[in-house]
């Protein structure tokens, strides 16, 4: 009897240890992200505070910048931030409107699950190949059809209004399907046409969906970096037109970063990514608060059914729907068939290995000195260093978010953890230099930008991704199947363990798979930590390193001949190859996944 006491004894304080264990672990991965917030907080502003104490804060919203003159106004790029973002707002919010209508209504179901699946697929299309395709196509035609000089507001308002689009629709998307599939049965009571259930009943009930599809959409218009560095002209002045070359404090911070480190310029930047970073915390505060707000009701929905019910306003619908739709799979079309063109003709392995044995190079024995193999190799190396720190941290954030932390804590981490997920790339790559200038007057002197420094920023720039997609796979799973550990005598870790994450574990890899992808693709970040032209194979954690995505901003900006710009193109393809198999495999293994668990 002792020693059955005993032994159960031992077994309860086992199974105790693993639960509180658990707990900890997942409590501490979870308070990374908050962490990390109020790291960059810190930052951006202890390095900002020499303006305040020197009482040049002044002369920062002023509106000259010359640096060489002692003038570091950068009013000019904070007005070409709101004319570009404005622009871009104002091009896609109605037309990403028009295309979840489309999505949503009563046509074609082959036209609808098609225009779906161009603008699902438009989220694995890379930034820099946005910018890349647009200075070679886009610039041109507008020079030709409309004048102008070259890169403008215009030429980056509209690249960016089709960077922008996805987010708009796949936001509002969401919250009308939520609506419709709410709403459905109240619709068949009062017997509405599919075209008056979607403005009466669907759209009304959207409302808080379209704010934030809006608030969203102008976020990343906002805290873009590629689209204006390679597109906008770069011009610290104030726009007179379309046609005018603007720079946003995005590209400001990227362009300015190598400035003398005590000089007023240099922390202007860190002013600049402090209001950016105030910016995309006041949007994540939007979106919260907005979220029971309903924003049709009353007289406009007596509007809306009077407008329902005119043969003109169905037509119209459909035509600006039919047209909204039409626009995006052309500009998709034009850019995919427009890269294909150029990068197929020079896809072979002269393209990666240059005049280096494939074997020899793939092996380490022979450099390479004129191909794409280091850069991929450098972002092969990047995405494996990222993944490894950032999917532990966010799958034990998801399930601290979702099982453990609840009241103050969880409103915490879930805040947290959303508006690190709005932090723009070009801001977490500023924290990043600014860890390096903290550790060269502090503890490590020689600390300088490497391949370590980059996998960290990106790191905690996808950490939210994975946080949130386990949080949202567990707390989908049905409460039958919470409950079925517990009725089973199983422990909160055991029943984790051996129900829950087996469960959730579709979603789970779905948004593990994403990260890798957004890791893959981002150039701000690693622009500013530690990536260099020509560094080639990655030789250490702590040297510099190439990357497709930098590779691909270089060239488009630096190349020397038609073979450079032929390298360029088959980068961009190859990096659209790369985030594409990522993105789908992420949806492979959702959907594999997910059909095994209902068998």
């Amino acid at each position: 009897m002792n020693l059955e006491s005993t032994c159960r004894r031992n077994i309860f304080r086992r199974q105790f240890f693993f639960d509180r264990a658990a707990r900890f672990v997942s409590c501490g991965a979870g308070f990374v992200s908050l962490a990390t917030l109020a790291a960059i907080f810190v930052f951006l502003a202890v390095l900002s505070l020499p303006l305040f104490v020197q009482g040049q804060w002044g002369q920062i919203l002023s509106a000259t910048w010359r640096p060489y003159q002692g003038l570091y106004g950068v009013l000019p790029m904070v007005v070409g931030s709101l004319a570009l973002s404005v622009s871009a707002f104002t091009l896609t919010y109605p037309v990403g409107i028009g295309v979840c209508l489309f999505i949503c209504g009563p046509w074609g179901g082959a036209l609808r699950r098609a225009t779906l699946a161009v603008v699902t697929f438009m989220t694995a299309i890379p930034t820099v190949v946005y910018g890349f395709v647009s200075v070679f196509l886009l610039i041109p035609l507008v020079k030709k059809v409309l004048g102008g000089s070259g890169p403008s507001l215009l030429a980056a308002g509209l690249t960016l209004a089709l960077l922008v689009l996805p987010t708009v629709v796949l936001f509002l998307h969401e919250a009308m399907r939520e609506a419709e599939a709410r709403t459905r049965l109240t619709s068949a009571s009062l017997g509405f046409s599919p075209l008056q259930a979607l403005l009466l009943v669907v759209l009304p009930g959207s409302g808080a969906g379209l704010r934030t599809a809006a608030i969203m959409g102008y976020c990343r218009a906002l805290s873009d970096t590629l689209i204006p560095l390679m597109l906008a002209g770069n011009a610290p002045q104030f726009p007179d037109s379309f046609f005018d070359s603007v720079r946003t404090l995005t590209a400001h911070i990227a362009l300015v970063v190598a400035t003398d480190n005590s000089s007023p310029a240099f922390h202007s930047l860190f002013a600049c990514g402090l209001i950016l970073f105030s910016v995309s915390l006041a949007v994540q505060a939007a979106v919260r608060a907005g979220n029971n707000v309903r924003l049709v009701e009353g007289r406009r929905l007596t509007l809306l059914a009077f407008l329902a019910a005119r043969p003109w306003c169905r037509a119209f619908i459909f035509a600006w729907s039919a047209l909204s739709s039409a626009l995006v799979i052309g500009a998709i079309g034009a850019l995919l068939v427009f890269l294909l063109v150029r990068s197929l003709p020079v896809m072979d392995l002269r393209l990666f290995f240059g005049d280096a044995p494939a074997l020899a190079a793939i092996l380490g024995r022979e450099p390479v000195w004129d191909g794409l193999f280091s850069a991929c190799a450098g972002t092969v190396v990047l995405v494996v260093l990222a993944s490894l720190m950032a999917i532990p941290a966010g799958i034990g954030g998801g399930i601290a978010l979702s099982q453990y932390l609840h009241g103050p804590w969880g409103r915490a981490l879930g805040f947290s953890a959303n508006a690190l997920a709005g932090v723009p790339s070009i801001v977490m790559g500023l924290f990043g230099f600014s860890l390096i200038i903290f550790l060269r007057h502090t503890v490590a002197p020689e600390s300088n930008t490497c391949l370590l420094l980059s996998a960290v920023c990106i790191a905690l720039l996808v950490l939210p991704y994975t946080v949130n997609a386990t949080a949202q796979a567990l707390e989908s799973l049905p409460e039958d199947l919470r409950l079925l550990g517990p009725s089973l005598g199983m422990t909160s870790w055991q029943s984790l363990r051996r129900i829950l994450l087996p469960a959730a574990s579709p979603g789970m890899l779905g948004g593990v798979v994403l990260s890798m992808g957004r890791a893959a693709e981002d150039t701000a970040v690693i622009l500013l930590t530690g990536v260099v032209a020509t560094g080639g194979l990655p030789r250490g954690l702590f040297e510099k390193f190439e990357a497709l995505p930098f590779t691909i901003y270089y060239l488009a900006g630096q190349y020397q001949s038609r073979a450079d710009l032929n390298k360029g193109f088959g980068a961009a393809l190859t990096l659209l190859g790369l985030t594409v198999l990522l993105y789908g495999c992420a949806r492979a293994l959702q959907t594999g996944m997910e059909r095994n668990w209902r068998r």
